[in-house]
């Protein structure tokens, strides 16, 4: 794997530390930050589904996809029919 070096402040490096001892058992700030980007992630992707169940119309037309998706769950893969 590829290192590198970024330049962050040292308030924000010691801010990280914290949250990698105290919030995340010890982990190595590479751990924590991965773990902080991956929260981000799912936070922005909640926020899409909100956006998303704010307009009913939308909503309705997901809510249909998904009923579609259903319909293959029993394709008999994987001894299932």
């Amino acid at each position: 794997m590829t290192m590198t070096t970024i330049k962050v402040r040292a308030d924000v490096r010691d801010d990280l530390a914290r949250v990698a001892e105290q919030d995340l058992g010890g982990v190595t700030l590479n751990t924590a930050l991965e773990h902080l980007l991956t929260e981000h992630r799912k936070a922005a992707i909640l926020r899409s589904y909100e956006r998303l169940q704010a307009d009913p119309v939308a909503w309705a037309e997901y809510q249909d996809e998904l009923g579609e998706w259903d319909g293959v769950a029993g394709d008999g893969l994987r001894g299932d029919g």
